[in-house]
């Protein structure tokens, strides 16, 4: 049986559009819900079966949560049967219960694979080499996560000052990615194909703009409000309709504070303001233009006509960062073509590529190479990882690795 380990709407969002039912093929698929910002409102139907974890992860103190974990590890076990024959795909190691999760499949015999969460969430990240040194206190709070059982073997990876948990490589058995890109861990990797893009009728003159929580890591409050009110600038003098989406976790002061700038500044500008996914709010809006900072959701677009508008590049307070430079390669690669001062407006077309066909494979596939069937048809997995590796490799993307910051998925 093949069981799906998910944390938000958008990892669920991205399993059916794959096809649950074509996933697990004759076998079923079985979910594992850990929580963040996930609704099961839309039904179950999919699955034969259906298991909720809640997760204590920044909801109570230290010794409480490494109590708690403990006792979910206890539950996993009792209610979860996996065996040789089982695959669990998940999407994110940063999730202490995700992490035991995996180590309890494997100690069963169990495959696993990794599904990219986010795009450059996950290409920058570790495309770093190294670790950063860890202080007093993170290396004190990495050993008390590994006496809970399962993490015994998980570490801190530590990028720009932000620690990361991560589970030991052998840990997984293959990471799924929709682009081709170096990973520098030691774990094989395949490009999946992505789901075929579908046709809708966009609005011209219309873009939607996704915010980012910029003002936590990579600005200063002032930086951030000075940057958004340029890049809102830019998009109202370029396009007629520009509507405005918080990030999901908008903190409540940094929502009124941007209401006020929209509002004083730019009051033809429509906010957005609803619970759920951009992949699931897209149609009601139909933009020629999805646009932010560097969010993932512009990686993700599954409609024709929509094109991805990156605008960090603009700031220059971003532009010269480490991770944004790590970005920038990526994106020359991948054929982006970035619009200076001036372009932004309608019209604009990005010229992005996508993987080759010919050098991807469907994730149905990959997941019954990781259960060990096999027929005349299919390569094996180390067969497939060399393919994509070998076709990484022959990019300049990642040939000397120097990007020190971290990145989340906003959206």
């Amino acid at each position: 049986m093949l069981y799906v380990l998910v944390n938000n709407d958008y990892q669920l969002y991205a399993l059916r559009r794959h096809g649950i039912a074509a996933l697990g093929g004759g076998a079923g698929v079985a979910l594992i819900a850990v929580p963040h910002a996930l609704s099961l409102s839309n039904g179950t139907a999919d699955f034969e079966s259906v298991y909720l974890f809640d997760t204590p992860q920044g909801r109570v103190r230290l010794l409480r949560m490494l109590w708690r974990y403990r006792a979910l590890g206890h539950d996993i076990a009792q209610m979860l049967h996996p065996g040789p024959g089982d695959t669990l795909l998940f999407f994110t190691e940063v999730e202490w219960l995700n992490q035991i999760i995996v180590q309890y499949f494997r100690s069963r015999g169990a495959r696993v694979v990794m599904l990219e969460d986010g795009g450059f969430g996950t290409y920058i990240p570790m495309s770093v080499p190294a670790s950063e040194p860890l202080s007093v206190r993170e290396r004190c709070s990495q050993a008390a996560f590994r006496l809970v059982p399962g993490l015994g073997r998980s570490r801190f990876f530590k990028v720009n000052g932000l620690v990361f948990p991560r589970l030991p490589d052998d840990a997984i058995d293959a990471i799924a990615l929709y682009r081709d890109v170096r990973l520098l861990r030691d774990v094989p990797t395949s490009c999946v194909r992505k789901p075929a893009r579908r046709r809708c009728e966009i609005h011209r003159g219309t873009v939607v703009f996704l915010n980012e929580r910029m003002y936590d890591h990579y600005q200063t409050g002032e930086t951030y409000i000075a940057g958004l009110r340029r890049l809102m600038r830019m998009l109202t003098d370029g396009y007629e309709t520009v509507y405005f989406k918080f990030h999901p976790r908008e903190p409540q002061e940094w929502k009124a504070r941007i209401c006020e700038l929209l509002a004083r500044e730019f009051p033809s500008v429509s906010v957005i303001d609803q619970p759920g996914t951009i992949e699931e709010m897209i149609l009601d809006y139909r933009p020629e233009a999805l646009a932010s900072y560097f969010s993932a959701a512009l990686l993700s677009i599954e409609y024709e006509g929509i094109e991805p508008l990156y605008l960090y590049h603009l700031l220059d307070d971003l532009a010269e960062q480490p991770v944004f430079m790590g970005v920038t390669r990526i994106l020359r690669v991948w054929g982006y073509r970035f619009v200076e001062d001036g372009g932004v407006r309608a019209g604009y077309h990005s010229g992005i590529t996508d993987s080759d066909p010919a050098a991807t494979i469907d994730l149905r596939q990959l997941l019954v190479l990781a259960s060990g069937a096999s027929d005349d048809r299919t390569y094996s997995v180390s067969q497939l990882a060399h393919r994509s590796r070998g076709s990484a490799q022959g990019t300049d993307a990642y040939e000397h690795p120097q990007d020190k910051q971290s990145l989340r998925r906003p959206h």
